[in-house]
């Protein structure tokens, strides 16, 4: 299975909740054009809605649920996504902040007697000024029933003139298992990937509006149009 190689992302930085810090709820709806997920399409390129509802305190802790639209052929019958999540952010001093908790991915109607989809996960990360976050997730049985797994990623974002920013964004999956020497590509050691992308935002009118690429490093077709690099459009509304 693939997934969320978080949601773009589904666990917030600690920059993300001191914005949100006099609300105690939020909800949000997303339209993207294709889900992507860590540079690889879990809709197979199709649209779907998203959505969002997140509460949190004044303290640091927050906890949410995220849902997403999936395409049904990849993950064995189930159309949607949901994940559950909690945790505590926080900040270090002026410059950092950090951000730790647990994710759990669900797969609602999948067929998965051969290997259960659903999966837990540990997370964490330290974000510089608001702009650069580095974020680690560790699994100890990767949806699939894959094994234990690791996801190192890294974001940039800066700023541009009026309003607009520009993300730039990298990360790193490894399935520490050796039953996943070849889950990315047909060699013996396909146990990892890489996927890189850049996106520009900007807010109209109360809505978030993003154009972003993507891509991947996986094995050419090795699983099919889902690991092509793609354009994705993405917009969103918060309700607070």
């Amino acid at each position: 299975m693939f997934k969320k190689l978080l949601l773009s992302s589904l666990i917030a930085s600690s920059a993300t909740f001191a914005l949100q810090a006099q609300a105690d709820v939020s909800a949000t709806v997303t339209l993207v054009s294709d889900y992507v997920y860590n540079g690889v399409s879990n809709t197979d390129g199709d649209p779907t809605l998203q959505g969002s509802v997140d509460w949190f305190n004044d303290a640091g802790f927050y906890a949410g649920v995220w849902a997403s639209g999936l395409d049904e052929g990849f993950y064995s019958s189930a159309e949607v996504e949901i994940d559950y999540y909690a945790g505590y952010a926080g900040s270090i001093n002026d410059d950092f902040g950090y951000d730790v908790g647990y994710a759990f991915y669900t797969y609602p109607g999948a067929n998965d007697a051969g290997a259960e989809l659903n999966y837990g996960e540990l997370y964490g990360s330290v974000t510089y000024k608001e702009s650069t976050t580095a974020k680690v997730q560790l699994s100890d049985n990767y949806s699939g029933e894959i094994g234990n797994s690791v996801v190192v990623s890294l974001s940039h974002t800066i700023s541009l003139p009026e309003d607009f920013s520009l993300t730039l964004d990298a990360a790193h999956t490894k399935l520490l298992d050796d039953k996943a020497a070849a889950y990315y590509g047909s060699d013996a050691g396909d146990d990892s990937y890489t996927n890189w992308g850049v996106s520009v935002a900007k807010s109209v009118a109360g809505f978030d509006l993003s154009l972003g690429y993507t891509d991947n490093n996986i094995e050419d077709n090795y699983w099919g149009d889902i690991t092509d690099a793609r354009v994705v459009l993405s917009i969103s509304r918060t309700f607070e």
